[in-house]
């Protein structure tokens, strides 16, 4: 059975009943007890995994099978996480290398963009830096980095994080800050050696990348040097490590212990079942307070496609828009319109548990929204129950955001088997390249 004809059996009258759903790990535990989603529902959908092999293809993609077909590329950004891996080893001796001699600088200014500086600058949100500057600049406006000046160069390293060697912002945006100067200090991340020789950076500042690695799974190997060098080679092995833990959770055939799938049935039950349009993320930390940034771009340009795996035309809806901000700041500007507005969102809460009000906060909200007031006599001010899912970590460490942001990853990864699409390339955002290109070579 298509995947189209599977939605249609699923029956709406039976879709919603009250029931537990809770998956703990070691670091997270993930309820969606609150979406009401029916046994009935995931006991269908456990069907439609097994008869499809989501398990079986998940597996050949984490030993490298080709999956992005329309490149002819596997995902080998799985390797940078599984110890014992060649990619996962060489990067770690690179990584060293590098770091050796980017230690005793002062400040570090970081160009990247997309997923070359969305993953790097929330972990630097996260973790910090106590002994280094750190300044990240994804240009192309040079506003973004006219105060630059103010600091000392010559106490500076510039790292080029950039796989192509030829992402239009980050060579012009270099090229402004340094004028061709403070080569020597100037490193590289690429798959494209040979252009970073050529451009003047040396061997041994040049940190290689696979390129089937994606830019927006590629926090797992050398774009994440910023991190190893501020926090050591142990608290990095720790980030791969939730990873990894992530990943063999996501073979488990069972859904009920399976985070990414389980989270992957509600994805699609809100969108393709009930017709929501839009996933809401809504973080209660602070550090990880642009985290919804991180998963928008995993999410919309993993799934925003509308053909499938053989170049059909899709008659049926795929990614969703993506957004969120942080709670205490999201409350007071448009949690008005998720409480009483017409729209309805697939809605997600994390947060780390504390003693702390941001705590305490998520806690109220999600109360307000498993209740609702529907006692309440003045309709102004009445409110619905609404349904939403709270992922909750017991603390914020390299290892639980590691498996947090794999086990996302590999939410996208399944929604992609149901929707039959690549989640690896993006033609759309290279068609905007290529005109960017050509405007600039008139």
């Amino acid at each position: 059975m298509n995947f189209l004809n599977f939605i249609k059996t699923i029956d709406k009258n039976k879709l919603f009943n009250e029931s537990e759903h809770k998956i703990k790990t070691s670091n997270i535990l993930i309820d969606q007890s609150n979406q009401n989603i029916s046994k009935e529902t995931y006991k269908n959908f456990q069907k439609f995994i097994d008869d499809n092999n989501f398990i079986g293809r998940f597996q050949k993609i984490l030993e490298g099978e080709i999956c992005n077909a329309s490149e002819n590329k596997p995902a080998t950004h799985f390797q940078y996480r599984a110890e014992g891996n060649n990619l996962y080893e060489s990067n770690l001796k690179n990584l060293k290398a590098v770091s050796s001699k980017l230690k005793d600088k002062k400040i570090i200014v970081f160009f990247g963009i997309g997923g070359s500086y969305l993953a790097p600058n929330l972990l630097n949100e996260v973790f910090g830096s106590s002994n280094k500057k750190i300044i990240f600049i994804t240009g192309s406006d040079p506003d973004e980095y006219k105060d630059l000046e103010k600091n000392n160069l010559n106490d500076a390293a510039f790292i080029l994080a950039t796989k192509s060697f030829s992402t239009t912002e980050t060579l012009t945006s270099y090229q402004s800050v340094t004028n061709g100067e403070f080569l020597s200090d100037t490193f590289a991340i690429t798959s494209n050696i040979d252009d970073a020789k050529h451009y003047g950076i040396s061997d041994e500042n040049i940190i290689p990348m696979d390129s089937s690695m994606g830019g927006r799974f590629s926090i797992w190997g050398p774009i994440n040097l910023l991190f190893y060098l501020i926090h050591g080679k142990d608290k990095y092995k720790e980030f791969l490590k939730g990873a990894e833990k992530s990943d063999q959770l996501s073979l488990n055939k069972d859904i009920n212990q399976n985070p990414s799938l389980t989270l992957s049935i509600q994805d699609v039950v809100m969108n393709n079942v009930c017709e929501i349009e839009s996933t809401l993320v809504i973080n209660y930390d602070w550090k990880l307070r642009n985290f919804y940034q991180y998963v928008q771009q995993v999410e919309m340009e993993s799934t925003g496609k509308s053909v499938d795996q053989n170049g059909k035309e899709l008659d049926y809806q795929t990614g969703m828009i993506v957004w969120g901000g942080f709670g205490p700041r999201s409350q007071h500007s448009f949690f008005q319109q998720v409480y009483q507005g017409t729209k309805n969102y697939n809605l997600y809460f994390v947060a780390t548990k504390s003693d702390q009000l941001n705590y305490k906060q998520f806690l109220g909200q999600s109360k307000s929204l498993k209740y609702g007031n529907d006692q309440e006599s003045d309709i102004n001010k009445r409110v619905s129950k609404r349904n939403f899912t709270t992922i909750e970590l017991n603390s914020l460490t390299p290892e639980t955001l590691g498996e947090l942001m794999a086990m996302w990853e590999n939410k996208v990864i399944f929604n992609s088997f149901f929707w039959n699409i690549n989640p690896f390339d993006q033609w759309g955002v290279e068609l905007g390249k290529t005109n960017t290109k050509s405007e600039l070579d008139k």
